[in-house]
C-alpha cells in the first residue's frame, strides 16, 4: 500500500511510476516534504508500536566498523531483539541499513530496523529510502517526526528538558527520549519530570545497565533505547557471541511486559 503525503504546494514534474519512493525536495529555510512511502506487509507504524508496547526495548548499535555493527544486529536478532537501531555514526550506515531492512531471515525473526542519531530532514529522509522504518534523534527537530510519519515510521525524537518533551510530544512523537539521562539523575530526574508531566511517554536511553531497569521502570518510562551494556561490541570483537546473547535475552527477560 501507498501512502502519499505533501506538506507544501509544489510543481507537478513528470509521472512517477506507483511504488517509487520520491525524495524530499528542500525549499529555501524550510524543508518542504514530498515523498511516496513504499511500505512493506508487517513494518507499519501501528507495528512498531505495539512491538516496542511489548517488548520496550530497542538495540542502539553504535560500532567503529560495519562489520561489527553487522554482526551485532544480526546476533541480537538471533537473541529475540526486534528493534534494532542502527546508528548513523556506523560507517557505511545508510548501505548496512539497507542491507538489514532486505534480509528475509531478519525478517522471519520479525525484526525491524530503524536509524538513530538522525541529526537532520536530509538524514531522516535518506534512512527512510534506505529502509529503515522507525527513526531516533539525540535532538528534537519537528522534520524527523514528519518524515517518520510520512513513512508510516515510528519518530522517537530526543529530548532534555520539559520544554523540549512538550514541544516533541506536541509535534507528534510517539516516543520521547531522554538523552543523555545518566549524568542528569538517571531514575530520580525522570520521577521529578513526571510528577508534573505523567502523561508523557518517556523513553531511557543511554548505557543503561541490567541492574538499572527496574529503578528506571518504577520512575515511569515507558521503554528503553540501549546501547553498550546491551550490544556488547567488546564481546563481539571476541567472537564471544553465545554470551552477548545471553546477555540480550536477559535484558529483554527484564524489559518485555508480561
Amino acid at each position: 500500500m501507498q501512502k502519499a503525503i505533501t506538506a507544501a504546494p509544489r510543481r507537478r514534474g513528470p509521472h512517477r511510476r506507483a511504488g517509487t519512493p520520491q525524495r524530499a525536495q528542500a525549499a529555501p529555510g524550510r524543508y518542504a516534504l514530498d515523498v511516496t512511502a513504499a511500505v512493506r506487509p508487517g513494518t507499519t507504524r501501528q507495528d512498531q508500536l505495539r512491538v516496542f508496547g511489548e517488548d520496550r526495548l530497542v538495540a542502539v548499535i553504535r560500532a567503529a566498523t560495519v562489520d561489527l555493527a553487522d554482526r551485532a544486529a544480526r546476533t541480537l536478532a538471533e537473541a529475540g531483539i526486534r528493534l534494532i537501531e542502527i546508528t548513523l555514526t556506523v560507517p557505511d550506515a545508510f548501505e548496512l541499513i539497507r542491507s538489514l531492512s532486505q534480509d528475509s531471515t531478519l525478517a522471519a525473526r520479525g525484526v525491524i530496523i530503524g536509524s538513530g542519531t538522525v541529526l537532520t530532514p536530509r538524514q531522516a529522509e535518506d534512512s527512510c529510502l534506505a529502509g529503515a522504518r522507525f527513526l531516533v534523534s539525540p535532538i528534537f527537530f519537528p522534520e524527523m517526526i514528519t518524515v517518520a510519519h510520512a513513512h508510516d515510521g515510528m519518530a522517537m525524537p530526543g529530548t532534555l528538558t520539559p520544554t523540549e518533551m512538550v514541544g516533541a510530544a506536541t509535534a507528534g512523537a510517539d516516543y520521547i527520549k531522554i538523552y543523555p539521562l545518566a549524568t542528569i539523575g538517571g531514575p530520580d530526574f525522570v520521577t521529578n519530570v513526571r510528577r508534573a508531566l505523567p502523561q508523557l511517554p518517556l523513553v531511557a536511553t543511554g548505557n543503561i545497565e541490567l541492574g538499572e531497569v527496574p529503578a528506571y521502570l518504577k520512575a515511569g518510562v515507558v521503554g528503553f533505547g540501549n546501547g553498550a551494556p546491551l550490544t556488547r561490541p567488546d564481546l563481539l570483537e571476541r567472537g564471544e557471541t553465545a554470551a552477548v546473547i545471553a546477555g540480550a535475552r536477559a535484558f529483554l527477560s527484564a524489559t518485555r511486559r508480561v
